[in-house]
């Protein structure tokens, strides 16, 4: 899996598409500018367009689109996980009760923003796991098993807390 950030030069949203087609219906989510999300499948287009499929199911984005520019480019973690503010990338990211996992108390939106109080190994589990302020609990920042990142350090977390709660209960 790779981490990529949305990066238009007109700042504007991009709409995911339900395939890797740059005119390619369109799913009901998007991407805003700055946007970080992890890509579980790289697929080669047609005008050498590199197809992105979310790694959370949300669709698929592209690298760059032919008469406009870039679209995407590559995001690397600079830092250590550790407490502080995070923006969640992975969508219906679960929060649980424990630890370990076990009773699900929240999910949360991608492109939302948490708290992290602390942040722990669990090798058992191949996870690096977080607790949050809220919803009260414990989410994956990392799967190692697969490379899966689910939330990125925010240093734009303070200003987007407040326009924004990560928290969303999913039915």
């Amino acid at each position: 899996m790779s981490l990529w950030r949305y990066c238009p030069s007109d700042g504007r949203h991009l709409d995911i598409r339900s395939e890797p087609n740059i005119d390619g219906a369109r799913s009901l989510n998007c991407l805003g500018a700055g946007d970080v999300f992890c890509a579980r499948q790289e697929k080669q287009g047609a005008g050498n367009v590199l197809y992105l499929e979310l790694a959370d199911g949300r669709g698929w984005v592209f690298d760059h689109k032919p008469g406009f520019g870039r679209m995407c480019e590559r995001y690397f973690v600079e830092e250590e996980d550790g407490p502080g503010s995070y923006a969640i990338i992975y969508d219906k990211l679960e929060v649980n009760r424990a630890r370990s996992g076990g009773e699900v108390v929240g999910k949360l939106a991608a492109g939302g923003i948490v708290l992290v109080l602390e942040v722990s190994q669990v090798p058992e589990q191949q996870k690096v796991r977080a607790r949050i302020e809220a919803p009260a609990g414990w989410i994956t920042l990392v799967d190692t098993s697969n490379q899966l990142r689910c939330g990125v350090k925010s240093r734009k977390a303070v200003q987007a807390r407040s326009e924004r709660s990560a928290c969303t209960v999913w039915g």
